[in-house]
């Protein structure tokens, strides 16, 4: 028996030490800290990117490092639901712990406080000495208290034989702690409840898996790939060329991905995008039309950043844009002949083409339509007042041969003008993610290459025709018979600027790593939107934690609890002896300052005599 007894007191006893952990002021604290350092991390790093992203960002060695401690979705990791969770836990136990002792002293009544409480041992205290009789310092007492804010209640004891007058201010200040803590248990809830939880467990006993093919089409996913259609809580993002539509979004899950299916289809009918004057996005809007699946339009507006679009509990986000696939009119100058006509070529951006007569393909990768940079980086002396310039569209592209060797090109539509010559400018690296070196071409009368590429041609033919001529005698009496044929117009200035331009050209083509140079001729833009879609029914439960956090921090610091304590006791020798004393929840130091306004009242009414005591 008596060992029984033991082991239900130890039992008892850990029980009591893990609620004392958990409701501690010490763990909550610092899985705050933690929580907020977690939060950092997740705001400061881009969530939920493609890994190749955070390869180029980081470099192989930090991406897997962060990737193991899960920086990349934060906020869906077991360590963060973890951090969460026992939040959840300490908060809760706090409230249980205090909430009815609290309540407690909501309702604790006057008669309690003037029992439980010596006016001498409060935080401030003085004591004073009257000339008036108990009942008449007693008004006075009141009537100071009541003037002050406060809500005066007199009580008499028979046994002591004197009369105690009780203040209060901020009786519902504990309210506040109760309506902080069951905000921050709500924040919390409503974390774990937007970390698909479910899905989680879906994925580790392997009913759901992501696709890890990204270059598949949508039918060619895997079932387990899908996520319930009923799903009631989701974030997804899909991506949009103007003029089509789309019913599902994609949800990336480290490296592949989850399809969620939509109740509806998303149509984007226009993206419009404005810039500041340094070419950054100022604005970028998607006119939307939301339909179901017979084709009924449910609901028509514009998407705009931090402006979405809801429908019935889902929200519509504006994310990003990039290139919808827009149509690129190529032209290509072959360099191994030079003088045959430019090959003219259509394709879409995202497409990839061969290179006929070589063992080239063209991956076209993006189309940018404008492109500002800062107008020192073209010119050395800029026009006054010009910080930007404007070089128009450009294009991106890589070309890569069947034996895997290759480059990455960004090639500039428009030509761009130097110290007063035009040059088609390129972009080329061969290395992925390094800067690119340019090539400038100098572009004759007609706004083209073409003249610079008649001159490589005639330069070509003229190397084994040079009768031991001076080799800078060929390559002028050479530039001279191209310009006479084919740009008669041009001044002896301007012919000075191309020459010098054009061999500066030649030898730069001496690394080209491609055997042909493509221009851009025109073009059929076309934006996609890139949409963030989310249901999440704990978005009122939100605003509404909101509205109780900002309820209860505005009582806990605006509305602190502050006790005045008056005992009053007749003395043998004639008058009224006065003990007064005071304390608050909140501001000591403020309180004290208010306290001695009332001791200097006090003494003014009660015409306090010599002997008095103050602690």
């Amino acid at each position: 028996m008596a060992k029984q007894i033991s082991v239900g007191v130890v039992n008892h006893s850990r029980a009591r030490l893990a609620v004392n952990f958990l409701g501690s002021m010490r763990l909550a604290v610092n899985l705050l800290v933690l929580l907020a350092i977690a939060s950092i991390i997740g705001t400061v790093l881009n969530q939920q990117q493609p890994y190749q992203n955070y390869i180029l960002k980081f470099g192989p060695f930090w991406f897997d490092v962060f990737r193991d401690l899960g920086l990349y979705n934060v906020y869906r990791t077991n360590w963060y639901l973890a951090i969460v969770g026992f939040l959840v836990l300490s908060t809760t136990t706090c409230l249980i712990r205090n909430t009815p002792r609290m309540l407690r002293e909501m309702r604790e009544p006057d008669t309690a406080i003037a029992s439980a409480y010596e006016p001498q041992r409060m935080a401030n205290s003085i004591t004073l000495h009257s000339p008036l009789s108990m009942d008449h310092a007693t008004q006075m007492v009141t009537a100071i208290l009541r003037g002050r804010g406060y809500r005066p209640k007199t009580h008499e004891s028979a046994a002591d034989h004197c009369m105690t007058v009780v203040g209060r201010k901020g009786r519902y200040n504990r309210l506040g702690y109760i309506l902080t803590h069951a905000a921050i248990i709500v924040f919390c809830a409503a974390a774990l409840y937007n970390a698909d939880i479910p899905v989680k467990l879906a994925m580790l006993v392997g009913s759901v898996r992501p696709e890890n093919n990204f270059h598949i089409p949508l039918s060619g996913v895997s079932k387990a790939a899908w996520l319930p259609d009923n799903n009631p809580a989701y974030r997804g993002t899909v991506t949009v060329p103007e003029g089509q539509s789309t019913h599902v979004v994609y949800e990336l899950v480290g490296d592949g991905y989850l399809v969620q299916k939509l109740p509806f289809h998303i149509l984007v009918k226009r993206f419009h995008v404005a810039y500041y004057s340094t070419g950054m996005p100022k604005d970028f809007i998607s006119n939307i039309v939301i339909y179901n699946n017979e084709g009924k339009v449910l609901k028509e507006g514009n998407v705009r950043v931090n402006h979405p679009l809801t429908y019935k509990g889902v929200q519509i986000f504006q994310a990003s844009f990039v290139d919808g696939g827009s149509l690129l009119k190529m032209k290509r100058y072959m360099l191994n002949n030079p003088g045959a006509d430019a090959i003219r070529q259509k394709a879409r951006v995202g497409q990839s083409v061969d290179v006929s007569g070589t063992s080239y393909k063209l991956k076209l990768k993006n189309f940018s339509l404008d492109n500002v940079v800062p107008a020192r980086a073209i010119e050395a002396k800029p026009v006054k007042g010009l910080k930007h310039v404007n070089l128009g569209p450009s294009f991106t592209y890589i070309a890569q041969s069947k034996s895997g060797s290759g480059a990455e090109f960004k090639t500039y539509m428009q030509p761009i003008a130097r110290n007063g010559q035009s040059y088609f400018v390129q972009g080329v690296r061969t290395a992925f993610g390094a800067p690119y070196q340019y090539l400038f071409i100098p572009t004759g009368p007609n706004g083209n290459i073409g003249l610079f590429m008649k001159y490589l041609s005639a330069l070509q033919d003229q190397v084994t025709a040079s009768d031991g001529k001076n080799t800078r005698d060929y390559v002028l009496d050479t530039f001279k018979r191209v310009v006479a044929d084919y740009a008669p117009s041009m001044t002896a200035r301007a012919e000075a600027l191309y020459f010098q331009s054009a061999i500066s050209a030649i030898l730069q083509l001496r690394a080209y790593p491609a055997p042909f140079i493509v221009t851009l001729t025109g073009f059929d833009h076309r934006w996609a939107a890139g949409l963030e879609v989310t249901k999440w029914p704990a978005t009122i439960v939100i605003y509404w934690g909101c509205a109780v956090l900002v309820l209860g921090i505005f009582i806990l610091f605006y509305l602190p609890q502050r006790r005045i304590l008056v005992r009053l006791r007749t003395l043998s020798s004639g008058g009224t002896e006065v003990i007064i004393g005071g304390t608050s929840s909140r501001n000591p130091y403020e309180f004290t300052k208010e306290f001695e306004g009332f001791a200097v009242r006090f003494k003014n009414v009660l015409r306090s005599q010599d002997g008095k005591k103050e602690n």
